[in-house]
């Protein structure tokens, strides 16, 4: 593939893909992963989140969430909003 792109283009080999756009990439003989490690922990670090426990649920499944009693949106523009708007596009991107 490498040669028929370099007959129609000139072009720089500059070897086996690492990184690309932010997104780590590694290869084994099997496959390939791809992972955002430094883009999470930018966040973890800009949140201040970084010494936080992880947990496999973080909200209690026995909580019942209840309607907004004054049927307003709420602001949109708060850390929660934001912070949902980052793990947003990181699932996204990768």
């Amino acid at each position: 593939m490498k040669e028929e792109i370099k007959a129609s283009w000139e072009v720089t080999d500059m070897g086996e893909l690492k990184k690309i756009i932010g997104i780590e990439i590694s290869h084994t003989r099997n496959n390939v992963t791809i992972s955002q490690q430094c883009y999470i922990k930018s966040i973890l670090e800009h949140e201040h989140l970084t010494d936080c426990n992880h947990v496999s649920m973080p909200m209690d499944p026995k909580v019942k969430i209840l309607p907004n009693p004054e049927g307003n949106e709420g602001s949109r523009s708060n850390y929660f909003a934001q912070l949902l708007g980052e793990l947003q596009f990181l699932a996204n991107a990768t």
